[in-house]
């Protein structure tokens, strides 16, 4: 496995100290070539010693994230206040990374405010830091506060309302590969599952107290991005991280079933709907379920509550590639890829300039929705040429 360290895109040696040190991933920190913090201080958790100067057992995950981290912490801990964003249409791991984080920072005394363009929506308006959530106001922060975004794999993400401003966040932490590293600092770890496990990295590694809400917080995004520990990025690492946010407080039982038994009539009408109307191409390989205006007035259901439909389409079995199409009223067009691992949708959508994951990806587009949905499913099907 590699250990990088990048700073304005071009590698550089790793600082004294850390020589013959695993780290055993790949990552990339990305930090202006003056930051004095470029020489990453090795963490609390490192020196910690025996008396014979043996060192003790420490946590690899931990261990070995502590080179690439130790930046990360010091720009969080230097800011006197830190404002956080997520994605529009914000997820379970976006939300749960942005108010993970926020509840970590104001228990180091720091002044913490979660902002994003869409309200939180009905099926995360349980958690407990929901009510936080604020509207992207319309003025930029004053100066000295620093601004992170999250979970956010491209600047536009962060919503009309953020890019109106005109500036970059100071520090953009994500888990996508396809991450376009727009910040002034980026932390960016594909290995990582979740944004919300990388989040608890970074406050473990901080020595942050970890509260009740916060790791509640973070166990919903790991468990929503990994599929309930499902996909293919669920690690024994993993299950180390959702072990220790149970220690901390989370009810795995109680948010498990706030996710997945909370299900609202019109979410279910809408589900019923695109099961109904769900159709096997490609001799059974590819998935693909429509969904149009007249769908979602059918079922008094919201954009919001197409969230899990396309895993729906997974699940069927000999399906190797599910496509949800959600078409809006104004031609735009968002699509949801899914991969049981042989085919990577990532670079179906980087194609059209989306992005994501090897087995999880999507793609925006503004107009033309029609032709763009013929265009991705021609490219579908182009991957089962012999079905």
């Amino acid at each position: 496995m590699l250990r990088l360290l990048l700073v304005e895109g071009k590698s550089i040696p790793h600082p004294p100290g850390w020589d013959g040190m695993p780290v055993g991933r790949t990552a990339r920190i990305a930090w202006p070539a003056d930051d004095p913090n470029t020489a990453c201080p090795k963490s609390r958790q490192e020196k910690q010693v025996d008396s014979d100067g043996t060192r003790q057992a420490v946590s690899p995950a931990f261990t070995m994230a502590s080179p690439l981290l130790a930046p990360v912490i010091h720009t969080l801990q230097s800011a006197p206040e830190v404002w956080l964003f997520s994605h529009v249409r914000p997820d379970g791991d976006a939300l749960g990374s942005t108010l993970g984080l926020a509840g970590a920072l104001e228990t180091a005394g720091k002044k913490a405010r979660v902002f994003n363009q869409d309200p939180v929506p009905g099926l995360l308006d349980f958690l407990p830091g929901a009510a936080k959530v604020e509207a992207v106001p319309s003025s930029p922060p004053p100066a000295g506060v620093l601004v992170v975004a999250l979970d956010t794999s491209t600047q536009p993400r962060l919503g009309s309302a953020f890019n109106a401003w005109g500036i970059a966040p100071g520090l953009n932490i994500d888990h996508h590969e396809s991450n376009t590293a727009y910040g002034k600092h980026n932390c960016i770890d594909p290995a990582e599952p979740s944004t919300a496990s990388l989040v608890w990295r970074i406050i473990r590694q901080a020595g942050w107290t970890l509260d009740a809400a916060a790791a509640a917080h973070l166990y919903v995004g790991l468990m929503t991005d990994t599929g309930s520990f499902r996909y293919r990025g669920t690690t024994a690492a993993t299950l180390r991280c959702a072990a220790d946010l149970v220690e901390a407080g989370a009810d795995p039982a109680a948010l498990a079933q706030a996710c997945y038994q909370n299900t609202t009539p019109a979410r279910f009408a809408l589900r019923r709907a695109a099961l109904r109307d769900l159709r096997m191409e490609c001799g059974g390989r590819l998935s693909v379920i429509d969904l149009t205006p007249a769908t979602f007035a059918e079922s008094g259901a919201g954009a919001e509550d197409t969230e899990g439909l396309v895993e729906e389409a997974l699940t069927v079995r000999g399906v190797a590639v599910a496509a949800l199409f959600e078409l809006k009223a104004d031609g735009a067009l968002k699509v949801s890829l899914r991969s049981k691992g042989a085919v990577n949708v990532s670079t179906l959508a980087l194609a059209f300039g989306g992005g994501g994951h090897p087995g999880a990806a999507g793609i925006n587009f503004s107009a033309d929705g029609p032709a763009r949905r013929e265009a991705v499913l021609a490219k579908l099907r182009s991957l089962f040429p012999a079905a």
